[in-house]
């Protein structure tokens, strides 16, 4: 696996929620919710339940720690596979398991390229969000929950 590779298939992870943390918040005030993988990267918008919003520091912070865990997953495997003695159906089925990533990578990102919000609009902050200050300043509750392939 090329080491473009191992970033590209942890957007996809990122962006499926493969394991991720949703944010309900409750208080006097509507608020929207925030999903993150582990860190916050994407709100569900308030006027559209198709629509969402991305913090691009979100998206690269959890590529970054997504990507370390696939490198370490990768050279786990690659040393297995150099241990074993006849690996080539084990080398074979390893690169259609990174083939079907790299295809749910791009569906992925063709699904939340439809789905995304508009853009750096005026009064929007697309590279940062700290919820625990937004949710202090409404008068809001958050509390997270551990989810699993959620979009």
């Amino acid at each position: 696996m090329k080491y473009l590779t191992i970033p590209y298939i942890a957007l996809g992870f990122v962006l499926s929620l493969t394991i991720g943390v949703e944010y309900h918040c409750e208080g006097p005030e509507m608020f929207p919710d925030y999903y993150g993988s582990p860190f916050v990267f994407k709100q569900k918008s308030l006027g559209s339940s198709m629509e969402y919003f991305y913090s691009i520091s979100g998206v690269l912070l959890n590529v970054v720690v997504w990507s370390l865990a696939l490198f370490i997953i990768h050279a786990g495997v690659k040393n297995l596979i150099r241990k074993i003695s006849r690996p080539k159906w084990i080398r074979f089925s390893y690169n259609i398991l990174i083939g079907f990533l790299i295809v749910f990578t791009t569906l992925n990102i063709w699904i939340d390229s439809v789905m995304i919000g508009g853009g750096f609009n005026e009064g929007r902050n697309y590279w940062y969000w700290d919820i625990d200050k937004e949710a202090q300043d409404w008068g809001m509750s958050c509390q997270g929950k551990v989810i699993l392939f959620r979009k």
